[in-house]
């Protein structure tokens, strides 16, 4: 794949297929910041709008928006596991994946 195809690809396509690791969404951030394009920054990361919430709660949670995406079910499902195995473990991602749930409730109550 040549460079230009793989710059057509956002993001969260290239953290999706290994090339990117979660600490590179800094860069195209940065690179939003600096030309936007009329896009939004979930768009241009690939996010959607309910993803890009979750990561703005919990920095740590693309690896659980992968997961929502590559089983094809809801994102709130897959916190909410991710959500209890972690109490289990005493993970201080806790708080803010549970304040981004309450959220969501508030937010779409039949989800």
């Amino acid at each position: 794949m040549s460079d230009a195809q793989r710059s057509s690809f956002s993001f969260f396509q290239r953290y999706m297929s290994a090339e990117l690791s979660a600490e590179d969404i800094d860069e195209h951030i940065d690179a939003w910041h600096e030309k936007p394009d009329g896009k939004e920054i979930f768009e241009f990361l690939g996010l959607t709008e309910e993803e890009y919430s979750l990561w703005l709660y919990d920095p740590d949670s693309l690896a659980e928006i992968a997961q929502a995406r590559r089983a094809q079910v809801p994102l709130t499902a897959v916190v909410r596991s991710a959500l209890i195995a972690m109490t289990e473990a005493g993970s201080p991602r806790v708080k803010h994946l549970r304040q981004w749930l309450a959220h969501q409730v508030e937010a779409h109550p039949a989800k």
